[in-house]
């Protein structure tokens, strides 16, 4: 369990790194931030809120009609700074 929250820690930063890369960064942001969240479910299937972020993500793609520029650009950001803290505050 403690290494699947190490990974999931590691994916977590390399994925706010992609950030820096702009729009393709947001993508492979998203991208890494979910696989971070999957090994986090992983570790701890109970947790309410990473149930809450595969709900709100799937709300997202549930919503989206593929406009980068739309309201809908604020979600993802959310999404990032959500599983951060839900990632970074876990104790064991």
């Amino acid at each position: 369990m403690k290494k699947k929250l190490q990974t999931s820690k590691a994916l977590n930063v390399f994925a706010l790194f992609c950030l820096l890369g702009g729009g393709y960064g947001l993508m492979f942001t998203g991208f890494f931030q979910v696989i971070a969240g999957v090994y986090f479910a992983f570790a701890f299937p109970k947790s309410k809120r990473i149930q809450l972020y595969f709900l709100l993500v799937a709300l997202f793609f549930l919503v989206w009609k593929g406009n980068i520029f739309g309201w809908q650009f604020l979600l993802p950001m959310g999404l990032i700074l959500f599983l951060t803290y839900t990632i970074h505050t876990k104790k064991l």
